[in-house]
């Protein structure tokens, strides 16, 4: 599949390129280019909006293609001899030989806990307890201790683990590893995030099991892969999760899994995790909420942040549907106020409690019924059904009547 341009009728990057023409000065042995002045700088993001990328190239650093091509177009940087390049630099990047890397991390599940390994999407996630296999450690902390990282390594409560994973570059095998341990953490958190908070902190996460601050990456022998460490910037550590019966949150966790594997539209749920997973991993509650509605909008409505079709389709799954379309039009009213007018509330952590309430039901929804809808719109078509029983049984004799009207009957002779 190729890289292509967005809404040609909307994008102009034929404006945005001649921009970058107009600074670009062309090496002589033609190996890339050089840019004068900011205009760079200004102009790249705007040509990054206007581009989509294939399937395949998900986890790909895209600004990194996009100015290898701008730097490497042989012609004039044209619409379509910049789209040729970006294409031959796309090609150049999948053809790399792929290696096996071990992403050391952890969580905050309390290390006694026995998890055992766990495979999301072609991630092998394998639970460490304690402590990571005698290869790593020694050189983890030195990858640690010269990068001089402002943040200091996870308690030994947290849950070490090493994610495996096939990558073309260290830096993508982090971005697949941590996508996968994030899908497993919003499972986690599904089941173990409190309902409410009655005393607490306002700037805590809701999170119950968060990823611990340094992320590290390993080859097959156990090195560092090139020196890489990563680490979370605003981590808070937390007392590590544990439930009096572990065992079974552990069942729901990997039943949830199974669904969630064998469901037709697996992708739109995954995101909609990685979108609630980490929302709640915020300090800041009004941003934690309004990532937490982009959660549910991921599902409600996908692409088009239809806030009629979210409230009506959020609030089909409540037997007090009229409650919960008054509850789901006040997260939406505080939603808006908040994006367009700055306005924060000290009710902001409450109402990510709230709204959490009703994320829950329709990820479950989605879940539980992965086997008899196909697409997420065809799903989402039967939430946009009548709550009225009375409504219900008169659409329900129309369609009979429709069915028995269109039914072929045997020529008479």
């Amino acid at each position: 599949m190729a890289v292509n341009w967005k809404n040609l009728k909307r994008f102009k990057p034929d404006i945005v390129l001649a921009r970058i023409a107009a600074i670009r000065t062309r090496s002589p042995d033609g190996k890339g280019s050089s840019f004068s002045g900011w205009e760079l700088d200004q102009s790249m993001p705007l040509l990054h909006s206007m581009i989509e990328f294939p399937p395949i190239a998900r986890d790909m650093d895209h600004a990194t293609l996009i100015w290898k091509a701008v730097a490497f177009d042989p012609d004039e940087l044209s619409r379509q001899s910049f789209m040729k390049e970006l294409n031959r630099q796309l090609d150049i990047e999948l053809a790399q030989r792929q290696e096996v890397f071990h992403v050391l991390t952890s969580v905050s599940i309390n290390s006694r806990i026995q998890l055992g390994t766990v495979t999301i999407g072609g991630v092998q996630i394998r639970f460490c307890g304690k402590e990571f296999p005698r290869k790593f450690p020694q050189h983890r902390s030195t990858s640690i201790q010269e990068a001089r990282l402002p943040v200091v390594e996870s308690p030994s409560s947290y849950q070490k683990l090493i994610a495996t994973v096939t990558a073309k570059k260290p830096a993508l095998a982090l971005t697949a590893a941590i996508r996968a341990v994030d899908i497993h953490r919003a499972v986690w958190c599904l089941f173990s995030n409190a309902e409410m908070e009655m005393i607490g902190k306002s700037w805590n996460p809701i999170n119950a099991v968060r990823l611990g601050a340094i992320h590290t990456v390993h080859s097959q022998d156990g090195h560092s892969a090139h020196g890489t460490v990563w680490f979370e910037p605003h981590h808070i550590q937390s007392t590590p999760y544990e439930h009096r019966d572990i065992e079974a949150i552990k069942k729901q966790v990997l039943g949830t899994l199974r669904r969630l594997r064998q469901c037709p539209y697996r992708d739109d749920i995954a995101d909609a995790l990685l979108l609630y997973v980490r929302a709640l991993d915020e300090s800041n509650q009004s941003t934690a909420f309004t990532r937490l509605w982009s959660a549910v909008e991921r599902l409600a409505s996908p692409g088009y942040g239809d806030y009629d079709a979210i409230v009506r389709r959020c609030a089909f799954l409540w037997r007090d549907n009229a409650f919960a379309t008054q509850a789901l039009e006040h997260f939406r009213e505080y939603r808006n106020a908040y994006a367009h007018g700055g306005s924060e509330s000290t009710e902001a952590k409450t109402y990510c409690f709230q709204l959490q309430q009703y994320f829950r039901p329709l990820l479950f929804f989605h879940i539980t019924n992965a086997r008899r809808f196909q697409t997420l719109a065809e799903a989402n078509e039967f939430l946009d059904m009548p709550t009225n029983m009375g409504v219900l049984e008169k659409l329900k004799q129309r369609v009979a009547r429709a069915i028995s009207f269109q039914t072929p009957r045997p020529k008479t002779t």
